[in-house]
């Protein structure tokens, strides 16, 4: 028989063993965690838009002006950015020049163009369907609806135009109510008595200024060690959260009331200038072959009708298509290809020329050359 006292000694080895395995355990899961890290830095390209955008103190980040960089998304697909700071190989008059009609683009990297040269850009695509027409490209990655107003409020709204078309993602309404895109700090809007007011502005510029830094945020947040010391920090008061301190119904309906004064105001701000506002809603590819948003959809259909504001819808264009088309519409970077721009950019174009009260702009005897039919929805 085993005395009082080996047992314990015997339960004190073992607790030992059991003690020291388990930091040896976790030493394990450190390490690999760490060499993880390690290669997803290694690894992690910085993104994209840093080569071609730079700080900016009121909207976070803009083109920078006159550049071009061939070859961005892949051989022969270039990237131009004019003096204007404008994806276009020239510059724009103020006014809009005799016996043209110019139509304003703003939105996200959708509306850029990401992945394809600036001719197979949807915006661009559509002067091939009447020589009349002349376009602005004010798409810009990583925008919500937010920074593109304001981009455009400053520096877009200073040219005559016909149209201006809104475009946006409905992830675009996620990025509103954030104070950071990527790590990027951008500003954010507010509604606050029935006024529009802007937060954080001067935009912090420290993402610009460090930033391989702030490339590999997202991968130093994955480490167990920060998220439990940031977690700590935030329980005490000694971090701010990167997020609305609110539930996510009430950030849903403070970004609805802050879209509202949006599309309020543009509209305004349009006729006064005799141009027309026009609201464009892209899906994006797990939308359409997964779960559509339909609270979303409504909300901005409900909208529109209510402020009389035209919107088009291309939900229903990309439903009717074929499965195996629709993937064909969207590259690995889940933005639209060059087939995708030019569906996009057929649909808009035939929305836009048959609207009775864009007839002035969609004459017939300046219309030069049929947009192959599509399914457009109604």
């Amino acid at each position: 028989m085993i005395g009082p006292r080996a047992a314990i000694g015997y339960c004190r080895t073992i607790a030992v063993n059991i003690i020291v395995l388990g930091l040896l355990l976790v030493a394990l899961e450190g390490l690999a965690s760490y060499t993880i890290l390690l290669y997803d830095i290694a690894t992690t390209s910085p993104l994209v838009e840093r080569r071609h955008t730079q700080y900016d103190p009121d909207v976070g980040w803009v083109h920078v002006s006159n550049i071009r960089l061939a070859d961005l998304y892949g051989p022969d697909k270039y990237l131009a950015i004019n003096n204007q700071g404008f994806r276009s190989e020239r510059n724009f008059d103020l006014a809009v020049p005799d016996g043209k009609a110019r139509i304003m683009c703003s939105g996200d990297s959708f509306t850029l163009g990401y992945g394809v040269d600036n001719t197979h850009a949807w915006c661009e695509l559509l002067t091939s369907f009447d020589s009349r027409l002349e376009t602005l490209n004010m798409g810009q990655g990583g925008y919500g609806v937010d920074q593109a107003y304001l981009w455009y409020k400053r520096d877009g709204s200073k040219f005559a135009h016909q149209i201006q078309l809104l475009s946006f993602i409905t992830d675009d309404f996620l990025r509103m109510q954030f104070d950071s895109f990527y790590g990027y700090a951008k500003p954010v809007l507010k509604e606050r008595n029935g006024s529009l007011v802007i937060d954080n502005v001067p935009v912090p510029r420290r993402a610009y200024d460090l930033s391989w830094i702030t490339t590999q945020v997202g991968n130093v947040n994955q480490l167990r060690t920060v998220q439990f010391v940031t977690k700590v920090l935030r329980k005490v008061g000694l971090m701010s959260r990167n997020a609305p301190r609110t539930t996510e119904s009430d950030s849903k309906e403070e970004t609805k009331r802050v879209l509202r004064k949006i599309f309020e105001d543009l509209k305004r701000s349009n006729e006064m200038k005799g141009s027309r506002l026009v609201l464009v809603l892209f899906p994006v590819e797990d939308e359409l072959l997964k779960e559509t948003p339909h609270e979303w959809i409504e909300f901005i259909e409900t909208e529109s009708n209510a402020q009389g504001i035209m919107l088009i819808n291309l939900f229903d264009n990309f439903h009717s298509l074929p499965r195996k088309d629709i993937l064909d519409m969207f590259g690995p970077d889940h933005h639209f290809t060059e087939r995708g721009n030019d569906f996009v950019a057929r649909v808009i174009y035939e929305r836009l020329r048959y609207e009775p009260s864009l007839a002035h702009v969609f004459s017939v005897h300046h219309h030069d050359r049929q947009a192959a039919p599509v399914t457009v929805a109604k």
